[in-house]
């Protein structure tokens, strides 16, 4: 039997080790200055080398040559271990041996010294799954354990692990590994494998692996051996069920710039290659979430590193000047909704061109109210043509007149009306006029005031400003233009019962984003 990539090129020593580069350097200044811990805890998401690192440390202390925290791989020891051979290094598997009495055992051999090593090294892999009798029995040893004793303790779910058993080991806290670093990884194998296999089909099963190093060598395990030794990206793509980035970028692309058209030209060209439109909307939604944090700051990257190079980092930051965050969070929203409904539609791409459609601004937003409303039979072209032009004239009778001043009694009059009437063209604008206040008319010149530097700047914007003029233009029957001013003293101030009613109420818009998208609730 063929061994596994994971096993074949497992790191033997800390500088094999791609990626956790501060738990590496850590615990080889620890080896180097003999400042050796007796209990250590390593957690983190599965297959990112909790325990490669942990055998790699077994296997460091015990060699009498190492130098500078790397074994010589010559001596008994390093062989011995290497081998799997050694009495010392006792590897457990919590996820099998739960109860105490299986502790008790472990706590009756740590007494006796090591059979042929220095240390004798406990790794106990999913600590997590001990019991509770499990775990007080192990803190017993832990808390005075002999000097030839080293505890390795890992899990992915440190949770559930008691702190009395975390307050006794140091802590290391791995992560997953950025796309650059499985790629790089993967990079080597294929050549020690003799495979040629493009970058881009490489980052499409780094991607896959979500950050772990062993999920992305199994993958690639699976992908050469059912193909040959020149893989595509497109046998890639057929293995994986998944798309190419390249694709989900230019999709959410053609989105924010409202081509309707050419996403759903798109979309309709990967069903027809077989691709499975329910996992493509997944890699879509987790790509604009990407965009929509980016656009709130770069440096939340860092929470998606393993899933974007330094290359498509600069190329999705260009992407997230091209629309404003509400219209980001909109759009998420729209797809999100879609992917519940891939599966039980009989066209499963209605879904997405539905949002697609949506997001782009295709039809006027008001259009879903006239087919809602009415439920008649269709009318014929000459009806249509006739209410078109009743609505132009409609529309050229109301028409803001131009060179006419408004007074503010006007103004207040209608502000409500406006509230409610910007909300289809753009809701968060209407949250933002709800904290503004007229502070002046002058002709046809209105002054707004807002005690915040963020609304100010945001009503600023020209999309907005015009949006709102276009508005209550039509409103008031008069040019408007808007002007927006900084007023400190139009800060809010409260009793403590208003604000309790203002967290109990659903009229702000941006407050029921927030909610919607978090999954939050409101508390007092």
């Amino acid at each position: 039997m063929a061994e596994t990539l994971y096993r074949k090129y497992r790191p033997k020593n800390f500088s094999e080790i791609i990626g956790q580069t501060h738990i590496v350097r850590t615990l080889g200044n620890a080896v180097s200055s003999d400042r050796i811990g007796q209990a250590y805890l390593f957690t983190g998401p599965r297959g990112t080398g909790k325990t490669s690192i942990a055998r790699i440390l077994a296997k460091t202390v015990n060699c009498p040559d190492q130098k500078k925290s790397i074994p010589c791989e010559k001596c008994p020891s390093c062989k011995t271990i290497n081998e799997g051979r050694s009495l010392d290094i006792i590897e457990i598997d919590a996820a099998s041996n739960t109860g105490v009495d299986n502790i008790r055992e472990l706590k009756e051999t740590v007494a006796l010294p090591p059979t042929s090593l220095k240390f004798k090294v406990y790794i106990i892999d999913e600590v997590h799954m001990l019991s509770t009798g499990a775990f007080n029995a192990l803190l017993k040893t832990l808390e005075e354990p002999p000097t030839h004793v080293i505890f390795i303790l890992a899990t992915t779910e440190i949770h559930k692990v008691p702190d009395t058993i975390i307050s006794r080991c140091q802590r290391f806290d791995f992560t997953r590994l950025p796309l650059q670093n499985i790629i790089e990884k993967l990079s080597l194998i294929a050549k020690e494998e003799k495979v040629k296999i493009g970058k881009e089909a490489l980052e499409m099963i780094a991607l896959a692996s979500e950050g772990g190093m062993r999920d992305a060598e199994s993958l690639f395990s699976q992908i050469i051996t059912l193909e040959d030794k020149n893989i595509t990206t497109k046998e890639v793509e057929e293995i994986l069920g998944s798309t190419d980035r390249k694709v989900v970028h230019e999709i959410a692309e053609m989105i924010l710039e409202n081509d309707s058209t050419g996403a759903i030209s798109k979309v309709n060209g990967l069903l027809d290659d077989g691709y499975d439109l329910a996992v493509f909307n997944k890699s879509l939604v987790n790509y604009l979430r990407q965009v929509m944090l980016l656009k709130i700051n770069e440096k939340l990257s860092r929470h998606f590193s393993y899933e974007m190079t330094k290359e498509q980092l600069e190329k999705t930051l260009k992407l997230v000047q091209k629309a404003e965050l509400f219209r980001i969070i909109d759009i998420i929203n729209l797809f999100l909704k879609a992917q519940t409904k891939i599966s039980s539609f009989i066209l499963p791409q209605l879904p997405l061109e539905i949002a697609i459609i949506k997001a782009t601004n295709t039809f006027p937003v008001h259009l879903d109210n006239k087919i809602e409303i009415n439920n008649q039979k269709p009318i014929s072209i000459n009806q249509k043509i006739e209410i078109k032009e009743r609505e132009t004239e409609k529309e050229t009778a109301d028409a803001p007149k131009k060179n006419e001043s408004v007074d503010m009694d006007t103004i207040r009059a209608n502000w409500n009306k406006l509230l409610v009437e910007i909300r289809p063209f753009n809701h968060s604008l209407n949250a933002l006029l709800f904290n503004c206040q007229v502070l002046k008319v002058k002709g046809n010149e209105i002054t707004l005031g807002t005690p915040y530097e963020f609304y100010r700047e945001r009503l600023a914007e020209n999309s907005n400003r015009l949006t709102i003029e276009e508005v209550f233009s039509k409103i008031l029957g008069l040019k408007v233009t808007i002007t927006t001013v900084i007023d400190k003293s139009l800060a809010k101030k409260t009793t403590p019962e208003e604000i309790v009613e203002e967290k109990n109420s659903t009229q702000d818009p941006l407050l029921d984003s927030a909610l919607e998208i978090m999954g939050g609730k409101v508390v007092e």
